[in-house]
């Protein structure tokens, strides 16, 4: 790579750091220190231990996100020990997937110098972390002894991904994460102002224009619309409205402000969903809920994320900047699809 940035802020490095893009932490509790991070990726032609998948980074960067690590480790620990967490907990883990996501999608250009004269990158973790509308929902896998356990990821690879890093998941252990950001991805359905009418004003630069559309006040499921949950799974939904704060029009209303952690950081509240009958609640940020989940057998998780990835841009939940505007994106979905064909 010809020039190298600091994986969160973009900028040249200063006083370098290594960033895990997955914590050490997290290697360790998953034995995976001698495991291959591309394992899992079919067409890789290069093979890395997880030990050595590191970026560069400023210090000052890195020691700020090492204090995210540091906060979700017991989070997420939780999780997978079936334990209860709180809906301030719910939200600092889809902080820290968002991270996770957009590390894996900066990773891509930086092994692919071709890749990253094509897309730019554009942005970084540092300007993505709770920007947008985000989902997370979990399930336990029912893994027999013989397979393994470790870390794995996928929908990384796929040609949305690089154009639009809007959704992959990943199996730690037996648990299996679906994790998807974007604009309009949940707020029209739990009751927050949608973005409609959107249009492009300027290419070159990606600016948009649109009108919002005032919240109904109320959930209705399915949430997201093209997106299912599992019957033994646990799904939290997080409106995002920080890029919106500056439009006067935007209407912060009574339930807007109820409905949100950070009213002042245009942070919605966590809203959770166990199954997929519908019983969809709202978490303050200190209410918990539990995580204890039955196994069930490993879903068709390359399809299942890029048919998510195609509805993402298909009904385009809206060209938000994860889009990269002048891209043939209708082209690269229906590439996608006959490959998947």
């Amino acid at each position: 790579m010809s020039e190298k940035f600091c994986i969160f802020c973009g900028e040249k490095p200063k006083d370098k750091n290594q960033e895990h893009v997955i914590p050490q932490w997290l290697i360790h509790m998953t034995k995976r220190e001698k495991g291959d991070v591309f394992s899992l990726y079919p067409d890789a032609k290069m093979h890395l231990p997880f030990m050595r998948f590191t970026f560069p980074a400023c210090t000052e960067c890195n020691s700020k996100y090492s204090r995210m690590e540091a906060m979700v480790k017991p989070v997420l620990e939780r999780v997978l020990s079936g334990q209860s967490i709180s809906g301030a907990d719910a939200s600092l883990l889809m902080d820290w997937f968002d991270k996770v996501r957009i590390g894996l999608w900066l990773s891509n250009m930086y092994y692919n110098p071709k890749l990253k004269q094509e897309i730019g990158p554009h942005f970084f973790i540092d300007s993505r972390v709770a920007k947008t509308d985000r989902m997370l929902s979990v399930q336990k896998l029912k893994l027999s002894d013989s397979e393994n356990k470790g870390i794995y990821f996928n929908g990384t690879q796929t040609q949305l991904f690089n154009y639009c890093p809007s959704a992959f998941t990943m199996v730690i252990n037996d648990y299996y994460f679906f994790n998807a950001s974007n604009n309009n991805l949940v707020s029209p359905r739990v009751g927050f102002p949608a973005l409609s009418d959107v249009k492009v004003e300027d290419e070159s630069t990606g600016s948009l224009s649109a009108d919002f559309i005032t919240g109904r006040h109320k959930v209705a499921n399915p949430i997201i619309q093209s997106f299912i949950p599992n019957k033994e799974s646990i799904t939290f939904y997080q409106p995002i409205y920080r890029d919106y704060l500056c439009i006067p029009d935007f209407p912060k209303d009574d339930y807007v402000v109820e409905h949100s952690y950070d009213v002042s950081n245009g942070l919605g509240g966590v809203f959770v969903q166990k199954g997929n009958a519908g019983n969809t609640r709202y978490l303050h940020p200190t209410d918990k809920v539990g995580t204890k989940l039955n196994s069930i057998p490993m879903p068709d998780i390359s399809s299942d994320v890029l048919q998510f990835q195609n509805a993402i841009q298909s009904k385009n939940i809206v060209s938000s900047p994860d889009t990269l505007l002048g891209k043939n994106i209708n082209a690269i979905i229906l590439d996608s699809m006959k490959r998947q064909k």
